[in-house]
């Protein structure tokens, strides 16, 4: 997957201007740093391609407190298509080492963690035995180590091992020559609701870390409505985007699952919707389809596009390259941009995949995902977080 840069954006009271709500917007992107900037990427050829963000949706009618979400009846092999902007926050299984950099010390230049062994996209489980909470806590418990190597408990993909790292005193404290993030967050389109399941899925690809450009291992996270407050269009060569912004400190649910196909949880409260049928993998075919996206605060839209090829149904991903052909979308945003992965694509009425990347030099055009591929991905995720919790 190309590197796909997302925007984070936080959201809007009735009552504000637009420029004070995107200069907030930008506020909260630079506060929550680099994870924010780089959340929904993983990192490949720029210069090619890069995959959009996600679109904006009006959240999930919010269910009374103590009721359990009824889900509209649909069909066994039929989901809700949705196609609304949501925001994620995610929280990572342990610390992520996100760079290494040298520490200026009175012998000269070093770096601990380097020396070490460690490398960007390790995760940080545990210091001297204790879980590691957060990048906070970490922090101080460096600050306290007046230098005492720490045993670091490590993951690197499939792999666990220990590492030992020796605090050096430089730039007025003790310091190990690491970057290290806890958490992302950014906005996604939501593409179906699983009546059959109560689950959700989104994005069509899953948050990536910036800098190792690898999954972010799910600890906890929780989907929360936004608000779109402007477009950046897409040109060839600059990905366009969608402008918004975090709305309310209230969840909309639970997310359970983040992996290279989408991420998917469970919602409060069932949306409304007609539930439409799934194609199967091998009944998607090039041609016309819609496009259902949110761009503004007029909700979701449908919107002319076509399928041009259809690739191996043997990988995960990648699997459509599709078209913007609404000249409505063209003019708004010049075809996909960052904002809109997830996008659910319709064909003949049934949904037929999602929106995931858009190409650099093309704006009008990118990939998608086949939804059954999405479709059995939440089914999978839901039943293994229910018979988690019979146990």
């Amino acid at each position: 997957m190309a590197q796909e840069r997302v925007k984070i954006i936080k959201k809007q009271k009735t009552g504000f201007s637009a420029s004070a709500l995107c200069q907030a917007a930008r506020t909260f992107a630079m506060s929550v740093g680099i994870t924010a900037v780089c959340m929904l990427a993983t990192l490949g050829l720029l210069d090619l391609e890069t995959g959009p963000a996600a679109a904006q949706a009006a959240s999930p009618p919010a269910s009374q407190a103590g009721e359990t979400a009824q889900a509209p009846q649909a069909g066994e092999n039929q989901v809700i298509p949705l196609g609304e902007a949501f925001g994620v926050k995610l929280f990572t299984d342990g610390v992520i080492v996100a760079s290494l950099s040298d520490i200026y010390t009175a012998d000269g230049p070093c770096c601990p963690a380097k020396e070490a062994g460690l490398l960007p996209g390790d995760y940080l489980l545990s210091a001297g035995g204790e879980p590691i909470q957060n990048n906070a806590a970490l922090a101080r418990y460096i600050g306290r180590s007046q230098g005492e190597s720490i045993l670091f408990r490590v993951r690197r993909g499939q792999e666990e091992f220990d590492a030992a790292v020796q605090p050096v005193y430089g730039e007025g404290s003790f310091k190990t020559g690491m970057w290290i993030r806890d958490s992302a967050a950014g906005v996604g389109t939501l593409t179906f609701y699983d009546p059959a399941t109560g689950g959700f899925a989104g994005l069509g690809h899953g948050i990536c870390d910036a800098d190792a450009g690898s999954v972010m291992t799910l600890k906890r996270g929780e989907p929360a409505s936004v608000t779109l407050c402007g477009v950046v269009k897409g040109l060839p060569g600059q990905p366009g985007q969608l402008r918004g912004y975090f709305s309310s400190d209230q969840p909309l649910g639970r997310l359970l699952a983040n992996n290279e196909t989408g991420v998917y949880g469970l919602l409060e409260a069932a949306p409304q919707g007609a539930a439409v049928e799934v194609l199967e993998r091998g009944q998607v075919r090039p041609g016309p389809v819609k496009l259902l996206a949110t761009i503004d605060g007029s909700g979701p839209q449908q919107y002319d596009g076509e399928i041009e090829h259809v690739n191996s149904k043997d990988q995960p991903t990648r699997n459509l390259v599709v078209k913007v052909t609404d000249p409505r979308l063209l003019k708004a945003t010049g075809g996909i941009v960052q904002g809109m992965s997830g996008a659910p694509i319709l064909q003949d009425g049934k949904l037929a995949g999602a929106v995931t990347h858009v190409f650099t030099d093309d704006p009008a055009r990118g990939y998608g995902i086949f939804a059954q591929t999405m479709v059995e991905q939440g089914r999978q995720t839901v039943q293994a977080h229910s018979a988690g919790d019979e146990a």
